[in-house]
């Protein structure tokens, strides 16, 4: 185990926006963590009139997402251009002991061979899809399993407040087949880095450091600036009516945070940290110049 047993923390990725004193709040949330915040979100979403995530969570639209990530070949082309090398390496991160990888792999008693299991986990993916199980799977191996979005999803769910997407999950796959294969490959072949680029998100997450999350962004294939600030532009717009409502939480991958910020400040509203003095300060990212 690469990361301590899971427990419950207390979430600091957390702003308080208020206008008008019509307060709401906006969460920087992680889609796989290694930590609970139940404890910590439910007090928000008690005295919440609305809770808003960036889309649908619930398991038939995430079965559309698996149908749309799917494809009718057998071969994936991903793993043909990563090479058997970092293959090789992906299936020793996978494996669930080191000292065990030999018995990750699957007999195959047709051919009397050792077949890697990699393979066939990918098999008949869309490399976006591919690469999402294939990082999904070294997370939730090392203990990372825990979603801060469902987590606020399920316990919305369980006081009966109102849930707004503010996404379709058409526009969601829209966002996924968009990605650069580039990059998805460029993440995958640094998998000797993985465990680093883990505990550094781990921290950064922990300590609700917008500034350092944003330094890091670029490894990852779906924090891209092009997807990040087109994906900002439309949050804002869509969250808005219900930030002038007033007591609204508002769930957002935590990368989106800081253009949030940015938006809101310039139209008027208070973003700081819960409980800190009425100024924004340093807790929120200055307005970008020009």
């Amino acid at each position: 185990m690469l990361f301590r047993r899971s427990r419950q923390k207390e979430i600091k990725m957390i702003w308080e926006v208020v206008q008008s004193q019509r307060k709401s709040y906006v969460v920087g949330t992680a889609h796989f963590f290694p930590y609970s915040f139940r404890t910590s979100l439910s007090p928000y979403l008690k005295t919440a009139r609305t809770a808003i995530f960036e889309g649908p969570l619930d398991e038939e639209n995430l079965a559309k997402v698996l149908e749309a990530g799917c494809t009718h070949e057998e071969a994936s082309p991903l793993l043909d251009d990563l090479g058997h090398a970092t293959v090789l390496n992906i299936t020793k991160a996978l494996a669930p002991s080191r000292r065990n990888t030999e018995l990750f792999f699957i007999p195959n008693f047709r051919t009397g061979r050792m077949e890697n299991p990699v393979y066939d986990m990918v098999k008949g993916m869309k490399p976006w899809l591919a690469f999402f199980t294939i990082w999904s799977t070294y997370l939730k191996k090392n203990g990372w399993k825990y979603s801060v979005d469902l987590e606020g999803y399920t316990i919305a769910r369980e006081l009966g407040k109102q849930v707004v997407f503010l996404e379709t999950i058409e526009e969601q796959i829209q966002v996924l087949e968009s990605l650069s294969y580039e990059k998805i490959l460029a993440f995958l072949k640094s998998v000797d880095r993985w465990h680093e680029f883990a505990q550094e998100y781990l921290t950064c997450y922990l300590d609700g450091n917008l500034k350092k999350l944003k330094s890091m962004r670029l490894r990852f294939p779906s924090r891209h600036p092009s997807i990040i600030d087109r994906r900002d532009a439309i949050f804002y717009e869509r969250m808005l009516p219900y930030l002038q409502q007033g007591e609204a939480v508002v769930f957002v991958g935590a990368p989106h945070v800081r253009g949030l910020s940015r938006m809101l400040s310039t139209s008027g509203y208070q973003f700081k940290r819960p409980g800190s003095p009425s100024k924004t300060g340093a807790t929120a990212p200055p307005p970008r110049s020009g």
